[in-house]
């Protein structure tokens, strides 16, 4: 089994999933929201010089196939996802005994932490993540209030993908940002990558 996982461009994710289908590949996909190494878009405004927008909508898409599938949905990814600038998107294959040096660290951690994690994340030099909401829980099952139990909690999902020298000093960096000591604070998870290739220029690269 391989697993294809991708960020586009919101507005060229529609054509993506069609192409897929038209292929019967099967795929799943929700919305994210994500950045590249550049930190953010910067444009002109009308009031402020220039305005940071720090996170753009992103989509995800998601591809588990055979060798051959898998093959096919980057092809189809590539071509159909690519406009030649900046912000089209990464895809990142994970194949069983094949690695890389790239590895994608996945963090589970407070949604009230997240601005806190990306701005240490950005002083260290790590611009580019995606991140998304999500539900969750731990060990302890949720957490009870009087006589309620709220079994799923909100929760904030951050993917970054780092050159395997990085690595420690990411996780370091997120658990040092998101860290209350209290239950529920989350988990930080590290996987090998396969294949990693940038949308904009179709190459396999980081």
């Amino acid at each position: 089994m391989v697993e294809v996982f991708a960020v586009v461009r919101k507005e060229k994710a529609y054509d993506v999933r069609r192409a897929l289908a038209r292929e019967g590949i099967p795929y799943v996909s929700w919305t994210v929201k994500g950045r590249g190494k550049e930190g953010g878009f910067r444009y002109k405004g009308l009031v402020r010089e220039k305005v940071l927008i720090p996170f753009l909508p992103k989509s995800a898409i998601l591809v588990l196939g055979d060798e051959e599938e898998a093959r096919r949905a980057v092809d189809i990814i590539l071509n159909v996802a690519h406009t030649g600038n900046y912000g089209d998107g990464k895809i990142f294959v994970v194949k069983d005994g094949e690695v890389s040096g790239v590895k994608m660290v996945k963090a589970v951690i407070r949604p009230e932490k997240a601005p806190e994690v990306v701005k240490a994340l950005d002083k260290k030099g790590f611009k580019a993540l995606t991140m998304w909401d999500v539900v969750g829980r731990g060990k302890e099952g949720g957490l009870q209030a009087g006589e309620v139990l709220y079994d799923e909690l909100a929760k904030t999902l951050i993917f970054i993908a780092v050159e395997d020298k990085d690595v420690d000093k990411v996780v370091e960096t997120i658990i040092k940002a998101s860290r209350t000591g209290a239950y529920g604070d989350g988990k930080v998870f590290v996987c090998d990558l396969s294949e990693v290739w940038t949308v904009r220029t179709k190459s396999k690269e980081l």
